[in-house]
């Protein structure tokens, strides 16, 4: 395992054990990580950070006297670019996911193993040389195309539950890319095996439990051989259900005694198997109102909501949109063997204003049909003008681009409100005539020589 990142910055320690302070700092320096500045009092820590530059800070949770949570929201909040690494007690896991969730870049659970401590320290520093988002979004999942605030302290809840052992629910509208996150729980846990998905949609009970955990010969009529199911081959690794909301009963209660057991039964076997698969499941319902509806058992509904994970939809991280769009052209071209075509700068600003019913996954398929039809020149916005409008018959917009008001003498001519579309237009295009054409569904020359007319000119 190859350590080392030489940095000019001191890598700053902060543990009232000073024994353990000693063996960090002796570590770090045999494998060429320094120079080390170590603490024994947490209330030395934010006077040196005021005064110095620092590569990375590993903050014990257990101080006498300051309390390591709220200290380690200062350090955040004055030196956000700063990585801080946590380390606690096992017993205190979930305060370490909270510490990841105020900004934390890492837990460690004492005691720490040497190789474990070394790593930590090695993502830290290599978060310390780019932005944050990077790692994140490649450790993660090379899907998860993301600047924005709360999707990266969403990826570091998703790394820090990830090791827990327990259930993750990942939830969210459809389209939002709950697989994708479902797949960095997987990621980030570490896990030896394969990531296996199941969507349980529409399975009743026979089909549910013969696809999860297989059956013996003779089980039932037409089976002539054993039959291992998808839980076996996601040994050592993690088992995915998708849209859990739609499990049936019977179902339920094998899926509960698979998560508290790690057991199950193949259909005509009546001696238990072990799984050591973790288990992740999706759901764009509400699954309190299905408890309440009594289409959920209660028992499971507090074991599946241990650790939950709830992916925004796009309209609330529209920041996102450029990101996203650059990313998905230049894949959608690189996957149908085309060079990457470029697109007008009005395009981003347009997406942006739509609502996005169907999220990522719209967005996505919006950008293939776009580069699969394109010949030349630059993605026409025309082509996202259809399919938006033919989203639900008509353009879905945000109140921003719907509240354009305008103050007529009675009621506008037909020339009033002629004028005022294609100032909007152009205005909204920057004054490209060609994409103000394109806005309004005409010609280039039908807006020329609307605007030729407007001005006098024969």
């Amino acid at each position: 395992m190859k350590i080392g990142r030489a940095t000019p910055l001191p890598v700053v320690l902060v543990d009232d054990d000073e024994g353990m302070l000693m063996v960090y700092a002796m570590l770090l320096k045999g494998h060429g990580i320094g120079p080390v500045m170590a603490f024994d009092d947490g209330a030395q820590l934010l006077p040196f950070l005021r005064r110095n530059e620092a590569a990375a800070v590993v903050l014990d949770l257990s101080l006498p006297t300051v309390n390591g949570k709220e200290l380690l929201e200062r350090v955040v909040e004055e030196f956000p670019q700063l990585p801080v690494m946590v380390s606690t007690a096992a017993a205190e896991v979930g305060q370490a996911v909270s510490c990841m969730r105020a900004g934390a870049c890492d837990y460690l659970v004492k005691p720490i193993d040497n190789l474990v401590f070394l790593a930590a320290i090695d993502r830290a520093l290599g978060l310390a040389r780019g932005p944050a988002h990077h790692w994140e979004r490649e450790t993660a999942s090379p899907e998860i195309t993301t600047e924005d605030r709360e999707m990266l302290a969403l990826l570091r809840r998703t790394k820090a539950v990830s090791r827990s052992g327990q259930p993750v629910l990942v939830t969210g509208e459809t389209g939002v890319g709950k697989e994708l996150f479902a797949e960095a729980v997987h990621r980030f846990g570490g896990s030896r095996g394969e990531f296996v998905t199941v969507n349980v949609a529409g399975l009743d009970d026979a089909v549910f439990s013969d696809t999860l955990f297989g059956h013996r010969k003779g089980a039932f009529t037409g089976a002539q051989q054993n039959r291992d199911g998808l839980i076996k081959r996601a040994a050592g690794g993690t088992l995915f259900l998708d849209e859990i909301g739609e499990l049936p009963e019977l179902s339920q209660i094998k899926l509960l005694r698979l998560i508290q057991e790690h057991e199950y039964l193949p259909l005509g076997c009546d001696t238990p198997t072990f799984s050591d698969a973790g288990v992740v499941v999706a759901t764009n319902r509400d699954l309190k109102r299905l408890l309440e509806l009594g289409r959920l058992r209660e028992d499971l509904y507090y074991r599946l909501c241990c650790h939950q994970i709830h992916v925004p939809p796009l309209r609330e991280r529209s920041g996102d949109i450029p990101l996203l769009l650059d990313h998905f052209v230049a894949q959608a071209a690189r996957r149908m063997g085309k060079a990457k075509p470029s697109y007008p700068p009005e395009l981003p600003r347009m997406l942006e204003r739509y609502h996005f019913p169907g999220n990522v996954r719209e967005l996505q398929a919006m950008v293939y049909d776009a580069v699969a039809l394109h010949e030349k020149g630059s993605l026409p916005l025309s082509s996202f003008r259809k399919r938006i409008d033919a989203s639900s018959g008509e353009a879905r917009l945000t109140a921003e681009e719907e509240s354009v008001t305008v103050t007529f003498h009675g009621f506008p001519s037909m020339k009033e409100a002629q004028t005022l579309l294609i100032s909007e237009a152009l205005r909204m295009s920057n004054g490209n005539q060609g994409e103000a054409a394109s806005l309004l569904g005409i010609s280039r020359q039908a807006l020329n020589n609307r605007l030729r007319r407007k001005a006098g000119m024969p």
